[in-house]
């Protein structure tokens, strides 16, 4: 495939929202034209009974699993996360899987005979089951109504789509009950024979933002940003009982402040301004987790409107690639 300098290239996404209902959970969804479904990942950053804070992440693919990541998240930004399971055949089921379709749910069956790790996983049209090795993670994953954020990229050098449903989070981690927190299945879309590590659509990201927040009167409010290279962007944002709001590459505008300690420099602070509303970031956890080595990062947040309605619980993780992400004024 030649390679393309995508900051050159005319970039134009077409977002809309949808709801997880009406979504084939299947590795055969064709809702992209000429595209497959690749590579899957469920994910979630919670809050247990046990005072600790959580990241957890697995990916699956159409025939195998074989990453997962699951920490706890330091209030100090400038410690590294304390790691709970590492992607290693030892820590998590790790192997082959069978993809089976009951009643409308897509279930995972293990192929592994030899591993000494469990592992279930559900989805459906109204929740994502997601259980391993015995009760270490014990998730359910309900999407939130009309959440599901739909993101098609055709054109040079290869077409891709990607999908990220909003989640709340129930259960437990490590036999904690969780007591609140947001997360997701996102699905990577791209032709017959690529690997969506390679698309296009992992090219183009610089930043990704995700949150959820509960507000004062018990009314969430979601948002989704994607924002990469050139003057690529996309944003999504909806508040229980307004109309949602969507935006592209030039009604996108933001800011991202790093810092610096010692040797290490890292984003902290963020705003995203599309809408005609401005949503502003601020870490409060590293949630960098093992593939900052593969210069992936994660920092764990909270999200508020400038003059909008004050969350009393919020949510959220900005995902930076390393290798292209600088600052943003």
């Amino acid at each position: 495939m030649p390679k393309f300098d995508l900051s050159k290239v005319n970039i134009v996404p077409y977002v809309s929202l949808a709801d997880a209902s009406v979504q084939d959970h299947s590795t055969r969804d064709r809702q992209f034209p000429g595209l497959h479904n690749d590579l899957l990942f469920l994910w979630a950053m919670v809050d247990t009974e046990n005072g600790k804070r959580y990241e957890l992440i697995r990916m699956l693919s159409a025939s195998g699993t074989f990453d997962f990541i699951l920490h706890e998240c330091p209030t100090d930004l400038w410690a590294h996360p304390t790691t709970v399971r590492f992607p290693f055949e030892s820590d998590l089921y790790w192997g082959p899987i069978l993809w089976l379709d009951s009643d409308g749910r897509q279930t995972v069956f293990p192929l592994n005979s030899t591993a000494k790790q469990s592992l279930k996983v559900s989805l459906g049209p109204d929740e994502y089951v997601w259980k391993e090795d015995g009760g270490l993670i014990d998730v359910v994953l309900t999407p939130r109504p009309m959440n599901v954020t739909t993101i098609y990229v055709p054109g040079l050098p290869d077409d891709v789509g990607y999908t990220s449903s909003g989640c709340t989070v129930t259960g437990s981690i490590a036999g904690s009950k969780i007591t609140g927190g947001y997360g997701g299945l996102d699905r990577m879309y791209c032709l017959p024979g690529l690997s969506a590590m390679v698309s296009k659509i992992a090219e183009l990201e610089h930043y990704w933002f995700v949150w959820g927040s509960i507000l004062e009167d018990g009314r969430w409010e979601t948002g989704n940003a994607m924002l990469g290279t050139g003057n690529y962007a996309t944003a999504t944002f909806q508040r229980d009982g307004e109309p949602p709001i969507i935006a592209t590459n030039d009604e996108v505008e933001s800011k991202v402040i790093w810092e610096t300690k010692g040797d290490v420099r890292q984003p902290r602070l963020a705003s995203l301004t599309f809408g005609g509303r401005t949503f502003s970031f601020e870490g409060t956890h590293n949630a960098a987790a093992a593939a900052v080595s593969l210069g992936i990062a994660w920092l764990h947040g909270t999200v508020r409107e400038e003059g909008g309605p004050k969350p009393v619980r919020s949510w959220s993780t900005m995902e930076v690639i390393k290798i292209r992400a600088t600052p943003r004024d």
